[in-house]
């Protein structure tokens, strides 16, 4: 009984703490500019085709996915991304996350540090159309 109790809690400790994503956000739009195969990983450098990514500007993105052997079509990636705005701030991110495959698309999920502070990202690559749209929350 004491097995049940405590299970309980701790499913309560861990739904009462769940992560939720809410507040101001952007939408951005990538297209793909090009992929490096590797044996173990793969490298996809995106573009943004306007210079309109939240207070970013024009942004280059570069992920590099490393498949996990444990847990097909997923595994992790880190990243590196540089804006300019249009008045001429440059910005900077370290990028982290995990992607899951599903048919031609990469789902994606990260938390980013950059200059401004930290970014939860969410979005999808879509390998055959060449793009990737993400919606970007500022955490606070």
């Amino acid at each position: 009984m004491k097995k049940y109790i405590f299970a309980l809690t701790l499913m309560f400790a861990v739904s009462a703490h769940s992560f939720e994503v809410t507040g101001d956000s952007f939408t951005g739009k990538w297209n793909i500019d090009s992929i490096t195969v590797g044996k173990l990983e793969s490298t996809i450098n995106l573009s943004s085709p306007d210079t309109d990514i939240g207070q970013y500007g024009k942004v280059y993105l570069s992920y590099t996915l490393t498949s996990n052997p444990n847990i097909p079509n997923s595994g992790t990636w880190i990243g590196y991304g540089r804006g300019m705005s249009p008045d001429g701030v440059l910005s900077r991110g370290d990028l982290m996350g995990v992607w899951t495959m599903d048919g031609t698309k990469i789902n994606i999920k990260s938390v980013d540090s950059v200059t401004d502070g930290i970014n939860f990202l969410s979005g999808t690559i879509d390998l055959i159309a060449g793009e990737a749209v993400a919606e970007v929350f500022k955490v606070e």
